[in-house]
């Protein structure tokens, strides 16, 4: 059995990081199914958001922790702090870049 999540177009909108206006443009183009319900004595609009069925869907992929397996942090936190760096050091150089320009 599918499970559908009915949302508001304002609770779609902060679910994607979208604005509102964004989700109405989407409605009208049609690449997001709409239903119309009766709440309150009030007919109101709401959004079929089938994401989360989609992300139950999915296989896990193998290289993702799960909670039988133990993180360790430090190790983690070094890969972090590796990537980082190396982004720190791109960004300055792309300011001395455009300092020089």
């Amino acid at each position: 059995m599918t499970q559908t999540n009915l949302l508001t177009i304002q609770q779609y909108a902060i679910k994607h990081k979208l604005s509102a206006f964004s989700v109405v443009k989407l409605i009208n183009t049609k690449k997001l199914q709409t239903i119309k319900k009766i709440v309150d004595g009030e007919e109101k609009e709401f959004i079929i958001d089938e994401t989360a069925n989609a992300i139950l869907a999915t296989p896990k992929e193998e290289g993702k922790t799960t909670a039988e397996t133990p993180i360790n942090y430090e190790i983690e936190f070094h890969k972090l702090l590796a990537k980082h760096l190396e982004l720190q050091d791109k960004y300055d150089a792309l300011l001395e870049k455009k300092e020089l320009l």
